[in-house]
């Protein structure tokens, strides 16, 4: 009868021990897919590809750092991003300047006047291209 009781204790601690628990290594995965935002919001890292992603505050921003250490193309031919930037604003129509030229990415900042309209972001050894606006932010990532 001892051997009973103990065997029904045993199994219900057992079992009221497993309810309403998440599985530890379950956790790790669902954190490792997600990232939290500046103010809050929780956004997947899981979405690759050409999603536009126009509604994570601060993504895709031109930043007054770029802006001072900008400087003037005086040859754009050389710029491939050029070609698909002119299938949303005409490039022509803005003062070119690189703020960055490096073997893993090129930006690009179309000026006018003394204020950023629109900025290209191509990192080359993925081909993937980003142009985002001064206002709407991202308009456009595709690969190239």
């Amino acid at each position: 009868m001892k051997k009973n009781l103990f065997l029904i204790g045993a199994a219900a601690l057992l079992l009221s021990a497993c309810t309403g628990q998440e599985n530890p290594e379950d956790a790790d995965v669902q954190d490792a897919a997600e990232e939290k935002t500046a103010d809050g919001e929780v956004r997947s890292l899981a979405t690759e590809g050409t999603e536009n992603q126009d509604g994570i505050p601060g993504e895709h921003k031109i930043y007054a750092q770029e802006i001072d250490q900008a400087q003037p193309v005086s040859n754009p031919s050389g710029y491939e991003e050029l070609k698909h930037a002119a299938e949303h604003f005409t490039p022509e129509d803005y003062e070119i300047r690189v703020a960055n030229d490096n073997p893993g990415n090129r930006v690009l900042l179309f000026m006018d006047g003394d204020q950023p309209a629109y900025k290209t972001v191509l990192i080359k050894n993925q081909g993937l291209l980003k142009i985002i606006s001064g206002d709407k932010g991202l308009i456009e990532e595709t690969k190239i």
